[in-house]
C-alpha cells in the first residue's frame, strides 16, 4: 500500500520505507510509532476501593498476559508446580526421632463431598492461577442448609474491596464482571459478600476468603511478582510480529534510492502546466506501487531494483535518473536472537521459575541431564511453593472444621511426584508429600 503525505513523499508501507521525489535526488527514511490510552475513570453509585489508580491494574496484567506467546504458559507452569499431584486427606504423627510421619486416610465421605463439589477444578486450580497471577485469591466459602461447605475461585478481576471507615478494617468485598472496564458500575449489578471470619468460620452462610501474600505497601491489593519484567514482556509480545513482518518484508530499510524529479516528465512536456502536472503526479503514484510490490513478500525481500533505459542527457554524459544505496544493518541475527533469549529468561525469573525448567536454552544445552533436570524440579517445588501451599491449605482445613471435622485426625496435605532413577524405582517417579506446609 502506498500512502501520499505531500506532494513528493510518498510511504511504502509493504518495505516500511519512505520515498520523496526532489529537484536534488534525495530520501527520507520514516519510521513512526503513536498510540494513545484512553483511561476512563471508574464511575457509578459503588464504593469500592479501585484496582490501580483507573481500577484498571487487574486487566492490564491479564491483557499483556494473553498478548505474550510464552506469559500465559509460563503462569500456567507455575500453577502446576503448586499444585503438584493435588492434595490427599492425611493424619499426621509423630515418630520416636520427633519426626513427622504422614500416613493416607481413607474417608469415603470426604472423597464424595471433594469429588460432587469439584474442589480441583471450581477452587483449587484458579485459585493457584490467582495467585501466580496477581499473589491474591478470592474464594467463595458457602455453608449449605445440610451444614455441607462449598468452595469456589472467583475471577481476580471482578472483586474489589468495599471501601473501608476511617480506622477499620476491611469487612466486605463487591463482585461485579465491569469492574475495571470503565462502565459504570451499578448496583443492581453488584453483589456484596463479608469477608471471611478465620476465628468464627461459620459467622457467616456466604463469605469470601481472601488469600493474599505478603507484601511491601501492599494494603489493599497485590501485584503480581512478574510485573517487574513489563518492559521484556512488551519486547516479547512484539517479537512474533516484528518477524512476521521481517519474513515479509525485509528486516530493515536496506535501500537508499534516489529519484531525479525528471524521471517523471516526457520530453515535450511543461511540469509547470496544472492538466500535465496532475499526469506527473500519478506516474510518481505508479512507480510507487509497483516498486513497493516488487520490494515486498517472503520471496522478493531485500531483492535489487533494476532500471534499464536511456539515460544519458544531451551533453552525452550519464545522467542518473535512479541511484540505489544499501545501508548498512549492524543489527545481526545472533544480536536479535540473544535480545529474544534475554526476554525469556527475564519473564522464567519474574514467575520464579528456573531457565531449564521453563524450555529457556543456557549455553548449549536446553535443561542439561535428567539428574539436572530432577535437581531442578526438587528445588522448584521444595522453595518455591510453601508459601503458596500454605495459603491454599486454609480454605480446606476450615471447610473441614465447619463440617464437624477433627484436623487433629485427618487434614488435606499437597503431594508431589519426585523423579527418581530407574534402578530405584522402574517408573523413573514416585508419589511424596510435601514437609514444607
Amino acid at each position: 500500500m502506498v500512502k501520499k503525505f505531500d506532494k513528493n513523499l510518498y510511504h511504502l508501507s509493504k518495505v516500511d520505507a519512505v520515498a520523496k521525489i526532489m529537484s536534488t535526488p534525495t530520501l527520507d527514511a520514516v519510521t513512526a510509532a503513536s498510540g494513545e490510552n484512553f483511561r476512563v475513570k471508574p464511575k457509578g453509585d459503588i464504593d469500592f476501593v479501585p484496582w490501580g489508580s483507573n481500577d484498571n491494574q487487574a486487566l492490564e496484567l491479564l491483557k499483556m498476559c494473553w498478548n505474550s506467546p510464552t506469559k500465559p504458559r509460563l503462569m500456567d507452569q507455575a500453577k502446576e508446580f503448586i499444585l503438584g499431584a493435588g492434595v490427599k486427606l492425611m493424619s499426621v504423627d509423630i515418630d520416636e526421632a520427633g519426626k513427622e510421619v504422614r500416613k493416607l486416610v481413607k474417608n469415603p465421605l470426604l472423597k464424595t463431598w471433594f469429588r460432587r463439589n469439584q474442589v480441583y477444578s471450581r477452587y483449587l486450580e484458579l485459585a493457584a492461577l490467582s495467585l501466580t497471577f496477581a499473589e491474591i485469591a478470592f474464594i467463595r466459602f458457602s455453608i449449605l442448609d445440610n451444614g455441607v461447605v462449598e468452595l469456589e475461585t472467583i475471577q481476580p478481576t471482578k472483586v474489589r474491596y468495599q471501601r473501608p471507615g476511617a480506622g477499620k478494617p476491611l469487612e466486605r468485598v463487591y463482585i461485579n464482571p465491569y469492574f475495571g472496564t470503565g462502565r459504570t458500575i451499578r448496583k443492581e449489578d453488584t453483589v456484596s459478600v463479608p469477608i471471611f471470619d478465620p476465628k468464627e468460620p461459620d459467622r457467616y452462610p456466604e463469605s469470601i476468603i481472601v488469600l493474599k501474600k505478603a507484601q511491601i505497601g501492599a494494603d489493599f491489593y497485590n501485584q503480581g511478582l512478574w510485573w517487574g519484567t513489563k518492559t521484556w514482556t512488551l519486547v516479547d509480545n512484539m517479537t512474533p510480529e516484528y518477524h512476521l513482518g521481517g519474513l515479509t518484508n525485509g528486516y530493515n530499510i536496506k535501500l537508499l534510492i534516489e529519484i531525479d524529479e525528471s524521471y517523471f516528465i516526457m520530453e515535450s512536456e511543461d511540469a509547470n502546466d496544472e492538466e500535465t502536472a496532475e499526469k506527473i503526479e500519478k506516474r510518481k503514484t505508479d512507480f510507487m506501487a509497483k516498486m513497493d510490490d516488487y520490494l515486498s513478500g517472503v520471496k522478493n525481500t531485500d531483492k535489487a531494483l533494476v532500471l534499464i533505459g536511456d539515460i544519458m542527457g544531451e551533453s552525452g554524459k550519464d545522467k542518473k535518473l535512479i541511484r540505489i544505496q544499501p545501508i548498512e544493518n549492524k543489527m545481526t541475527d545472533d544480536a536479535y536472537m540473544n535480545l529474544i533469549k534475554q526476554a525469556g529468561v527475564k519473564q522464567a525469573q519474574g514467575h520464579g521459575i528456573l531457565p531449564s525448567l521453563a524450555g529457556i536454552a543456557e549455553g548449549d544445552k536446553l535443561g542439561g541431564s535428567g539428574s539436572e533436570l530432577m535437581h531442578s524440579v526438587m528445588f522448584q517445588v521444595r522453595y518455591m511453593t510453601p508459601s503458596y501451599r500454605r495459603l491454599l491449605k486454609e480454605p480446606l482445613d476450615s471447610a473441614l472444621e465447619v463440617m464437624g471435622y477433627d484436623l487433629e485426625s485427618e487434614e488435606y496435605h499437597f503431594t508431589d511426584i519426585e523423579m527418581t532413577t530407574l534402578d530405584a524405582n522402574p517408573t523413573g517417579q514416585q508419589a511424596a508429600t510435601s514437609n514444607t506446609q
